[in-house]
């Protein structure tokens, strides 16, 4: 399997396919192309409210790029539900393993069979209860399609070489999972929408964003913000793909957005309490190839 990028933090809930090819021998030499093992790996990190986000990810499908057939990673039933918030701070859990072919591929797709959350406590659904099954979008059930790019994160589909290779299904929990109501008001929480949110890298030319928010003003929270890093260019997206990436900054005000698409990237910090300003408000940031981008800080320094 493929060297893991160190030190990458805590991120959003990803997949990660690893593609790595067969031993290399004599045969390299002379320019045959050997299969590729293929394995496909689940991670994800906290969002607000949940305390447990069981998902079912039944069936993950290979799609070539030249129209031919359809590879099956795993089949229905092969796992079974998952807790996304038990793959914390890079943990992994493996969906599929197989071995394929090397050559052109389009898309990769996931069909989710269920979905099932529970709040953490002291929050309730309005109807009394802490658990719910949600409903998938007939989308997410025929089949979430992320496309597959150069490695650079270009135009075109996406050469898997006889060679190890990386790719990371980023699955956001904290935009899949919407609150219906306001938990801070006596009306509370009404139910949870489930709308899934991905997005796909290669992980050997992958970056990283990270950072820390700080203050000096009494009573103001640096632990569990939200901080997110959008393309200034996102570049052409299927339903239910995003070019966002998401994620919290720790108890010390630190942070680290792990699986970056290599580009620029405007980079925000959402403060608890909406009114204190964040100075500065936004940091535009370029990632290159395997680059890791530290020191994006912020302040918070006021009160409006």
């Amino acid at each position: 399997m493929a060297r893991m990028k160190k030190n990458l933090g805590t991120g959003a809930m990803a997949l990660a396919v690893a593609l790595g090819a067969a031993a290399c021998s004599d045969s390299d030499a002379l320019g045959v192309r050997g299969p590729a093992r293929l394995t496909v790996l689940l991670t994800d990190a906290p969002t607000d409210y949940i305390e447990e986000a069981m998902v079912d990810i039944g069936r993950v499908v290979l799609v070539p790029a030249d129209s031919g057939a359809h590879i099956t990673l795993a089949e229905e039933g092969t796992n079974g539900p998952v807790n996304l918030l038990d793959l914390q701070d890079a943990a992994t859990s493996v969906l599929a393993e197989a071995e394929i072919q090397p050559g052109s591929y389009s898309q990769l797709r996931l069909i989710v069979q269920s979905a099932t959350v529970k709040l953490k406590a002291p929050h309730r659904f309005t109807d009394g209860s802490t658990q719910k099954a949600l409903t998938i979008p007939s989308g997410a059930q025929t089949g979430i399609k992320l496309l597959l790019r150069g490695s650079g994160g270009g135009d075109g589909p996406l050469e898997i070489p006889a060679g190890d290779l990386v790719l990371v299904v980023d699955f956001d929990a904290s935009q899949s999972f919407r609150i219906q109501g306001n938990p801070n008001t006596p009306a509370g929480i009404r139910g949870m929408h489930f709308q899934p949110t991905l997005r796909v890298v290669v992980l050997d030319v992958a970056g990283s964003i990270a950072g820390k928010v700080t203050t000096a003003l009494d009573s103001t929270r640096i632990d569990s913000l939200q901080v997110t890093a959008r393309p200034t260019d996102a570049g052409l997206l299927e339903a239910y793909q995003t070019s966002t990436a998401t994620g919290r900054t720790r108890a010390n005000g630190t942070y680290t957005l792990p699986f970056v698409v290599p580009g620029q990237y405007v980079v925000k910090v959402t403060p608890a309490d909406s009114t204190r300003d964040v100075d500065p408000d936004s940091i535009v940031v370029m990632v290159d190839l395997n680059e890791d981008q530290l020191g994006v800080d912020f302040v918070i320094d006021s009160v409006k």
